[in-house]
Protein backbone atom coordinates (compact mmCIF):
# COMPACT_ATOMS: atom_id res chain seq x y z
CA UNK A 1 0.00 0.00 0.00
CA UNK A 2 2.86 2.23 0.81
CA UNK A 3 4.34 1.59 -2.54
CA UNK A 4 0.84 2.29 -4.36
CA UNK A 5 0.29 5.19 -2.31
CA UNK A 6 3.66 7.03 -3.31
CA UNK A 7 3.05 6.00 -7.14
CA UNK A 8 -0.21 8.30 -6.78
CA UNK A 9 1.43 11.18 -5.43
CA UNK A 10 4.21 11.15 -7.89
CA UNK A 11 1.64 11.13 -10.97
CA UNK A 12 -0.68 13.78 -8.55
CA UNK A 13 2.61 16.00 -8.42
CA UNK A 14 3.16 15.29 -12.33
CA UNK A 15 -0.48 16.46 -12.99
CA UNK A 16 -0.53 19.43 -11.22
CA UNK A 17 3.01 20.31 -13.29
CA UNK A 18 1.21 19.38 -16.65
CA UNK A 19 -1.92 21.28 -15.26
CA UNK A 20 0.70 24.76 -14.58
CA UNK A 21 2.30 24.61 -17.93
CA UNK A 22 -0.87 23.88 -20.03
CA UNK A 23 -2.81 26.76 -18.25
CA UNK A 24 0.62 29.05 -19.26
CA UNK A 25 0.18 27.44 -22.48
CA UNK A 26 -2.90 28.62 -22.84
CA UNK A 27 -2.24 32.11 -21.28
CA UNK A 28 0.18 32.79 -23.99
CA UNK A 29 -2.54 31.49 -26.71
CA UNK A 30 -4.74 33.81 -25.94
CA UNK A 31 -2.18 36.51 -25.88
CA UNK A 32 -0.67 36.06 -29.27
CA UNK A 33 -4.38 35.30 -30.72
CA UNK A 34 -4.97 38.62 -29.65
CA UNK A 35 -2.27 40.20 -31.12
CA UNK A 36 -2.62 38.52 -34.66
CA UNK A 37 -5.19 39.36 -36.94
CA UNK A 38 -7.25 36.66 -36.11
CA UNK A 39 -8.62 38.63 -32.93
CA UNK A 40 -10.31 35.29 -31.15
CA UNK A 41 -9.98 31.43 -31.02
CA UNK A 42 -13.52 31.35 -32.80
CA UNK A 43 -11.77 32.74 -35.55
CA UNK A 44 -8.83 30.44 -35.82
CA UNK A 45 -11.80 27.25 -35.61
CA UNK A 46 -13.54 28.45 -38.63
CA UNK A 47 -9.77 29.06 -40.36
CA UNK A 48 -9.42 25.20 -39.00
CA UNK A 49 -12.09 24.43 -40.46
CA UNK A 50 -11.95 25.72 -43.87
CA UNK A 51 -11.33 23.00 -46.44
CA UNK A 52 -7.97 24.13 -47.98
CA UNK A 53 -6.07 23.15 -50.51
CA UNK A 54 -2.44 23.14 -49.43
CA UNK A 55 -0.17 22.39 -51.99
CA UNK A 56 -2.51 24.46 -54.05
CA UNK A 57 -2.50 27.15 -51.62
CA UNK A 58 1.65 27.03 -51.18
CA UNK A 59 1.89 27.35 -55.15
CA UNK A 60 -0.11 30.64 -55.05
CA UNK A 61 2.22 31.56 -51.94
CA UNK A 62 5.29 31.09 -54.49
CA UNK A 63 4.00 32.65 -57.38
CA UNK A 64 3.19 35.52 -55.12
CA UNK A 65 6.60 35.65 -54.07
CA UNK A 66 8.24 35.35 -57.44
CA UNK A 67 5.98 38.20 -58.49
CA UNK A 68 6.98 40.38 -55.91
CA UNK A 69 10.69 40.12 -56.29
CA UNK A 70 10.11 40.62 -59.85
CA UNK A 71 8.39 43.93 -59.22
CA UNK A 72 10.94 44.60 -56.58
CA UNK A 73 14.08 44.04 -59.15
CA UNK A 74 12.32 45.97 -61.88
CA UNK A 75 11.79 48.93 -58.72
CA UNK A 76 15.75 48.83 -58.29
CA UNK A 77 16.25 48.41 -62.31
CA UNK A 78 14.33 52.15 -62.83
CA UNK A 79 15.32 53.64 -59.95
CA UNK A 80 19.02 53.09 -60.59
CA UNK A 81 17.83 53.69 -64.42
CA UNK A 82 15.99 57.30 -63.40
CA UNK A 83 19.51 57.85 -61.86
CA UNK A 84 17.93 59.61 -58.84
CA UNK A 85 15.40 61.86 -61.17
CA UNK A 86 13.02 63.76 -58.81
CA UNK A 87 8.94 63.31 -59.68
CA UNK A 88 7.60 66.25 -61.39
CA UNK A 89 3.81 66.30 -61.35
CA UNK A 90 3.44 68.76 -63.85
CA UNK A 91 5.48 66.89 -66.65
CA UNK A 92 3.77 63.57 -65.67
CA UNK A 93 0.56 65.40 -66.44
CA UNK A 94 1.99 67.26 -69.73
CA UNK A 95 2.69 63.49 -70.68
CA UNK A 96 -0.34 62.51 -69.89
CA UNK A 97 -2.11 65.01 -71.95
CA UNK A 98 0.33 64.62 -75.13
CA UNK A 99 -0.47 60.91 -74.85
CA UNK A 100 -4.07 61.35 -75.01
CA UNK A 101 -3.20 63.80 -78.26
CA UNK A 102 -1.56 61.15 -79.71
CA UNK A 103 -4.43 58.70 -79.36
CA UNK A 104 -6.69 61.29 -80.35
CA UNK A 105 -4.61 61.53 -83.14
CA UNK A 106 -4.62 57.89 -83.94
CA UNK A 107 -7.62 57.30 -83.80
CA UNK A 108 -8.57 60.26 -86.12
CA UNK A 109 -5.93 58.52 -88.35
CA UNK A 110 -7.51 55.18 -88.14
CA UNK A 111 -10.90 56.58 -89.11
CA UNK A 112 -8.90 58.40 -92.03
CA UNK A 113 -7.38 55.73 -93.01
CA UNK A 114 -11.06 53.10 -93.38
CA UNK A 115 -12.29 56.45 -95.33
CA UNK A 116 -9.81 55.77 -97.54
CA UNK A 117 -9.93 52.20 -97.66
CA UNK A 118 -13.81 52.57 -98.57
CA UNK A 119 -12.62 54.82 -100.81
CA UNK A 120 -9.90 53.06 -102.75
CA UNK A 121 -11.82 50.09 -102.91
CA UNK A 122 -14.95 51.48 -104.41
CA UNK A 123 -11.95 53.03 -106.61
CA UNK A 124 -11.02 49.65 -107.55
CA UNK A 125 -14.35 48.65 -108.36
CA UNK A 126 -15.20 51.63 -110.85
CA UNK A 127 -11.46 50.96 -112.36
CA UNK A 128 -12.56 46.73 -113.25
CA UNK A 129 -15.77 48.51 -114.26
CA UNK A 130 -13.84 50.81 -116.60
CA UNK A 131 -11.59 47.91 -117.73
CA UNK A 132 -14.95 45.64 -118.59
CA UNK A 133 -16.38 48.58 -120.61
CA UNK A 134 -12.93 49.98 -122.17
CA UNK A 135 -12.54 45.78 -123.13
CA UNK A 136 -16.29 46.01 -124.81
CA UNK A 137 -15.37 49.58 -126.55
CA UNK A 138 -12.18 47.82 -127.98
CA UNK A 139 -14.55 45.25 -129.87
CA UNK A 140 -17.60 46.98 -130.77
CA UNK A 141 -14.54 49.23 -132.26
CA UNK A 142 -13.35 46.78 -134.19
CA UNK A 143 -16.38 45.21 -135.18
CA UNK A 144 -17.13 48.72 -136.49
CA UNK A 145 -13.89 48.77 -138.81
CA UNK A 146 -14.95 45.33 -139.76
CA UNK A 147 -18.10 46.73 -140.40
CA UNK A 148 -16.60 50.06 -142.18
CA UNK A 149 -14.20 47.69 -144.32
CA UNK A 150 -17.40 45.60 -145.36
CA UNK A 151 -19.03 48.94 -146.61
CA UNK A 152 -16.47 50.12 -148.64
CA UNK A 153 -15.62 47.03 -149.90
CA UNK A 154 -19.00 46.60 -151.20
CA UNK A 155 -19.34 50.20 -152.13
CA UNK A 156 -18.99 50.69 -155.80
CA UNK A 157 -15.97 48.96 -156.99
CA UNK A 158 -14.58 48.88 -153.51
CA UNK A 159 -14.45 45.33 -153.58
CA UNK A 160 -12.44 44.70 -156.76
CA UNK A 161 -9.95 47.01 -155.70
CA UNK A 162 -9.94 45.11 -152.71
CA UNK A 163 -9.51 41.73 -154.16
CA UNK A 164 -7.08 43.69 -156.94
CA UNK A 165 -4.99 45.12 -153.86
CA UNK A 166 -4.83 41.71 -152.34
CA UNK A 167 -3.69 40.02 -155.62
CA UNK A 168 -1.28 42.55 -156.29
CA UNK A 169 0.62 42.33 -152.64
CA UNK A 170 0.89 38.26 -153.59
CA UNK A 171 2.20 39.70 -156.95
CA UNK A 172 4.90 42.26 -155.09
CA UNK A 173 5.88 39.42 -152.79
CA UNK A 174 6.57 36.82 -155.36
CA UNK A 175 8.25 39.17 -157.65
CA UNK A 176 11.40 40.13 -154.96
CA UNK A 177 12.17 36.59 -154.14
CA UNK A 178 13.41 37.15 -158.23
CA UNK A 179 14.62 40.71 -157.98
CA UNK A 180 16.27 40.63 -154.63
CA UNK A 181 18.46 38.23 -155.84
CA UNK A 182 18.64 39.56 -159.01
CA UNK A 183 19.90 43.50 -157.28
CA UNK A 184 22.24 41.20 -155.06
CA UNK A 185 20.09 42.00 -151.95
CA UNK A 186 20.26 45.35 -152.71
CA UNK A 187 16.88 46.43 -153.41
CA UNK A 188 13.29 45.25 -153.42
CA UNK A 189 9.68 46.66 -154.47
CA UNK A 190 6.99 47.72 -152.43
CA UNK A 191 3.74 48.85 -152.80
CA UNK A 192 2.25 52.16 -151.31
CA UNK A 193 -1.31 53.20 -150.23
CA UNK A 194 -2.03 53.82 -153.91
CA UNK A 195 -0.64 50.48 -154.75
CA UNK A 196 1.88 52.35 -156.90
CA UNK A 197 5.40 50.47 -156.88
CA UNK A 198 8.38 52.24 -154.80
CA UNK A 199 11.90 50.50 -154.43
CA UNK A 200 13.15 50.39 -150.95
CA UNK A 201 17.07 50.49 -151.42
CA UNK A 202 19.11 48.75 -148.84
CA UNK A 203 22.27 50.29 -149.94
CA UNK A 204 20.79 53.67 -148.81
CA UNK A 205 20.09 52.94 -144.92
CA UNK A 206 16.61 50.72 -146.24
CA UNK A 207 15.06 54.18 -147.57
CA UNK A 208 11.84 54.46 -149.89
CA UNK A 209 12.73 55.51 -153.37
CA UNK A 210 10.06 56.63 -156.58
CA UNK A 211 10.98 53.38 -159.30
CA UNK A 212 11.25 55.77 -161.71
CA UNK A 213 14.67 55.87 -160.31
CA UNK A 214 16.16 52.72 -161.46
CA UNK A 215 18.66 52.24 -163.75
CA UNK A 216 17.21 50.88 -167.24
CA UNK A 217 18.97 47.26 -166.08
CA UNK A 218 17.07 47.54 -162.89
CA UNK A 219 14.18 48.37 -164.27
CA UNK A 220 14.23 45.35 -166.62
CA UNK A 221 14.94 43.05 -163.41
CA UNK A 222 12.37 44.75 -162.22
CA UNK A 223 9.82 44.19 -165.08
CA UNK A 224 11.43 40.57 -165.66
CA UNK A 225 10.94 39.27 -162.10
CA UNK A 226 7.05 40.80 -161.76
CA UNK A 227 6.34 39.09 -165.44
CA UNK A 228 7.76 35.47 -164.17
CA UNK A 229 5.44 36.14 -160.89
CA UNK A 230 2.49 37.42 -162.64
CA UNK A 231 3.12 33.65 -165.06
CA UNK A 232 3.64 32.22 -162.04
CA UNK A 233 0.65 33.09 -160.60
CA UNK A 234 -1.18 32.05 -163.94
CA UNK A 235 0.10 28.83 -163.74
CA UNK A 236 -0.68 27.87 -160.19
CA UNK A 237 -4.31 29.16 -161.36
CA UNK A 238 -4.34 26.98 -163.86
CA UNK A 239 -2.79 24.30 -162.92
CA UNK A 240 0.11 24.35 -165.91
CA UNK A 241 3.23 24.07 -166.32
CA UNK A 242 4.50 26.35 -168.82
CA UNK A 243 8.69 27.01 -168.98
CA UNK A 244 8.87 28.86 -172.18
CA UNK A 245 8.55 32.42 -172.56
CA UNK A 246 8.82 35.51 -175.16
CA UNK A 247 9.96 38.93 -174.22
CA UNK A 248 9.59 41.37 -177.07
CA UNK A 249 11.52 44.34 -177.39
CA UNK A 250 12.84 46.50 -174.44
CA UNK A 251 16.31 46.42 -174.81
CA UNK A 252 17.22 49.32 -177.09
CA UNK A 253 17.13 52.25 -174.73
CA UNK A 254 19.63 50.11 -172.20
CA UNK A 255 23.27 51.70 -172.09
CA UNK A 256 26.00 48.96 -172.25
CA UNK A 257 26.26 48.44 -168.32
CA UNK A 258 22.49 47.85 -168.51
CA UNK A 259 22.58 45.32 -171.21
CA UNK A 260 25.23 43.17 -169.27
CA UNK A 261 23.10 43.26 -166.05
CA UNK A 262 20.17 41.86 -168.14
CA UNK A 263 22.04 39.27 -170.32
CA UNK A 264 23.60 38.00 -166.70
CA UNK A 265 19.54 37.87 -165.60
CA UNK A 266 18.27 36.37 -168.54
CA UNK A 267 21.25 33.12 -168.22
CA UNK A 268 20.44 33.19 -164.06
CA UNK A 269 16.70 32.09 -165.92
CA UNK A 270 18.27 28.35 -166.74
CA UNK A 271 18.58 27.67 -163.10
CA UNK A 272 15.22 27.55 -162.91
CA UNK A 273 14.75 25.37 -166.44
CA UNK A 274 13.12 28.10 -167.97
CA UNK A 275 13.74 28.75 -171.79
CA UNK A 276 13.22 33.02 -172.88
CA UNK A 277 13.15 33.89 -176.60
CA UNK A 278 13.75 37.16 -177.03
CA UNK A 279 12.99 39.47 -179.84
CA UNK A 280 15.53 42.50 -180.42
CA UNK A 281 17.00 44.81 -183.12
CA UNK A 282 20.44 45.28 -180.67
CA UNK A 283 23.57 43.69 -182.14
CA UNK A 284 25.15 43.15 -179.26
CA UNK A 285 21.83 40.50 -178.28
CA UNK A 286 24.07 38.11 -181.39
CA UNK A 287 27.01 38.10 -178.99
CA UNK A 288 25.34 37.01 -176.27
CA UNK A 289 22.88 34.68 -177.32
CA UNK A 290 24.41 31.77 -179.60
CA UNK A 291 21.38 30.62 -180.55
CA UNK A 292 18.69 32.46 -182.79
CA UNK A 293 17.15 33.44 -185.60
CA UNK A 294 17.76 36.42 -187.60
CA UNK A 295 15.43 37.74 -189.64
CA UNK A 296 16.30 40.23 -192.55
CA UNK A 297 14.33 41.95 -195.25
CA UNK A 298 14.91 41.11 -198.75
CA UNK A 299 13.38 43.84 -201.49
CA UNK A 300 12.28 40.60 -203.62
CA UNK A 301 12.04 38.20 -201.96
CA UNK A 302 10.65 39.84 -198.44
CA UNK A 303 11.60 38.24 -195.37
CA UNK A 304 14.43 36.25 -194.56
CA UNK A 305 15.29 33.49 -191.90
CA UNK A 306 18.58 32.45 -191.07
CA UNK A 307 19.04 30.15 -188.56
CA UNK A 308 22.68 30.81 -186.32
CA UNK A 309 22.92 26.91 -186.25
CA UNK A 310 23.35 26.34 -189.80
CA UNK A 311 25.57 29.21 -190.80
Amino acid sequence: MAVLQSKIDINKKHLETETAQFSKLQQKLEVDIKKSSYASTENIKFVLNLKLNIEESKQKIRTYQQDYQLIVNEIQRLTTALNKQVYNAEKHQSAIEVSAESKKKLNDANREHGKVESTLKDLNLKLLLRKELNEQLDKLKLRAADIDTLRKLFFKSGFVNYVSSVYLQNLCATANERFYKMTRQSLSLELNADNSFEVRDYMNGGKLRNIKTLSGGQTFQAALSLALALADNIQNLNQTQRNFFFLDEGFGSLDKDSLQIVFGTLKNLRNENRIVGVISHVEEMQQEIPTFLNITQHPEKGSQIMESWKS
